[in-house]
């Protein structure tokens, strides 16, 4: 294990921010929503950071993505059956240009009113990359993004049976972060303050330190924990700045740290669950919210004191999943010419 963390001035340049949005991020593929939030023959509006995007399931649930905008111009664009656009195709608002749901242009107006001649088998929506792994729609930027097996091997590894199961959302929530998403990722992979800072609420969870199990593979982490004759419990760090919660019995938590700006990211919380009743569902939202509650507070303490640039001390052994990440960006960083 490394035997020191990022410096803390990584976690304020402008520069760094700039890069990890321009080249880290696209490396890896993003959980955008769930399978079952989308049904066949729908169309859903999706934003990803500043991106407006359209999700297109077909009547056979072939998954498309598409960028929400008109080729034409650029405009926005209306989904079907809405006050705006009744009919079943996705619609421009602009210049009336039409859609079907495989993102294939159907009609315009005034088609042979144009300098050069229009065909509409030339004009598409621009696709996103996407894939179905697990319960979950991922999409990447990248014209070579890593493997998704690669990246989230571990889960499908440890989890096989949890992860191809049929889950529901039942709640989604998001909140901004006054601090860098690195540090808010850090915090999630931190597993020697869940004993001290969640004793009340993640640690009765978790359970004693002395059970906690670890695996690593090239791109992903998890701490195991088994929960008395549940099962265990399998807490996912994933790249880019993602986390899997499986708790057995109950469903999956995913948990994302968008940045927004130097000094703040949005997290986003999804809770699916494939068998609990509506009270049980209840209990356990109550009992995430409190813990990332708590995180919050530390989190954006801990930015405050990484603004002055101070010397961190030496990991833990149970901050490894940290210095695991850390590592995988450190060596991103040695690629972008900036040495450390």
């Amino acid at each position: 294990m490394s035997t020191s963390f990022l410096p803390t001035w990584l976690y304020s340049e402008q520069k760094i921010f700039e890069l990890e949005l321009e080249n880290y991020s696209k490396n890896y593929w993003h959980p955008l929503i769930f399978i079952g939030e989308i049904k066949p023959g729908e169309i859903l509006e999706k934003k990803f950071f500043n991106q407006s995007l359209l999700i297109s399931c077909s009547e056979k649930n072939l998954i498309t993505v598409f960028k929400n905008r008109c080729p034409h111009r650029g405009s926005k664009l209306c989904l079907p059956k809405t006050k705006l656009n009744p009919s079943k195709n996705i619609f421009c608002p602009y210049h009336g240009w039409t859609f079907d749901s495989f993102g294939k242009l159907k009609t315009l107006p005034l088609k042979y009113n144009f300098e050069t001649r229009i065909e509409t088998e030339d004009y598409f929506l621009e696709k996103v990359n996407s894939l179905i792994n697990g319960p979950l729609i991922w999409i990447n930027f990248s014209n070579k993004p890593i493997s998704i097996d690669d990246q989230i091997e571990l889960v499908g590894r440890k989890c096989n049976d949890q992860w191809d199961m049929n889950y529901s959302i039942f709640s989604e929530f998001s909140d901004t972060l006054n601090c860098n998403w690195k540090i808010a990722h850090d915090n999630t992979l931190d597993d020697y303050h869940v004993a001290i800072a969640h004793k009340d609420t993640l640690h009765k969870e978790q359970g004693p330190i002395k059970n906690y199990r670890y695996f690593f593979s090239e791109f992903c982490n998890v701490l195991v924990t088994p929960l008395s004759s549940e099962g265990n419990l399998y807490t996912f760090g994933l790249l880019p700045w993602n986390h899997l919660i499986i708790w057995p019995g109950k469903g999956i938590v995913l948990i994302n740290y968008l940045p927004k700006n130097i000094g703040q990211c949005i997290i986003e919380i999804k809770l699916a669950s494939a068998s609990l009743c509506k009270n049980d569902l209840e209990n356990w939202k109550k009992s995430i919210l409190e813990f990332l509650g708590e995180d919050k507070v530390i989190v954006e303490s801990v930015h405050k004191s990484y603004l002055e640039n101070f010397k961190l001390g030496p990991p833990n052994r149970l901050e490894q999943r940290i210095i695991h990440w850390q590592n995988i960006y450190k060596d991103f960083l040695n690629a972008s010419g900036i040495s450390l």
